[in-house]
C-alpha cells in the first residue's frame, strides 16, 4: 500500500511539473525538440536525437509507465545522460531573438550495470526501476 501511494504522489509530482510549468517551457516530453546523449567514458555527446519522430519513438521506448519509483543500489555505476531540450518561450519583445533557442528541461541519467535511471528536472531529482527491454534500449544507443 505504501509503495502504491509513494509511486503515485511521485508520478503527480513528475507529471505536475511536466505539464503545469508552461510558464517556464517544461511541457512534456513529447514536446522535446533535441535530446543529446552524452557519454558517460569522457562527456562528448554521442548522438543527437532532434527528428520528431525520432523523439516520439525514444519516449514511447521509455515505457514510463512501467517505471518503478525506488532507491538507487550503492553499487550502480553511472552510464549515459541524455539531456531533453525544449524551445524558449518567446516573449513578445524578443519574438526575433529567440527564433530556434532551447533550453535544457530535463536530465536522465542510466546506470551501467542495473536497470535503474535517475530523472532530473530543474533540482528534484528521482530514481526508478525501469523495464529491462527499456534497460536494453537506453544502453544500445551508440552513434
Amino acid at each position: 500500500m505504501k509503495k502504491s501511494l509513494m509511486l503515485f504522489l511521485v508520478a503527480g509530482i513528475i507529471s505536475t511539473l511536466l505539464v503545469g510549468c508552461r510558464t517556464e517551457n517544461v511541457g512534456d516530453l513529447e514536446e522535446t525538440q533535441k535530446i543529446e546523449i552524452i557519454s558517460s567514458d569522457d562527456s562528448s555527446v554521442i548522438t543527437i536525437i532532434s527528428d520528431n519522430k525520432d523523439i516520439e519513438n525514444f519516449v514511447d521506448a521509455l515505457k514510463m509507465d512501467d517505471w518503478e519509483s525506488v532507491d538507487l543500489p550503492t553499487e550502480a555505476i553511472e552510464g549515459k545522460t541524455f539531456k531533453f531540450y525544449h524551445k524558449s518561450a518567446a516573449k513578445l519583445n524578443l519574438l526575433k531573438k529567440q527564433k530556434d533557442n532551447l533550453n535544457e528541461v530535463a536530465t536522465m541519467t542510466t546506470y551501467e550495470n542495473v536497470p535503474y535511471i535517475k530523472f532530473s528536472l530543474k533540482k528534484i531529482s528521482f530514481n526508478f526501476k525501469v523495464p529491462k527491454k527499456t534497460y536494453e534500449y537506453l544502453n544500445s544507443i551508440e552513434m
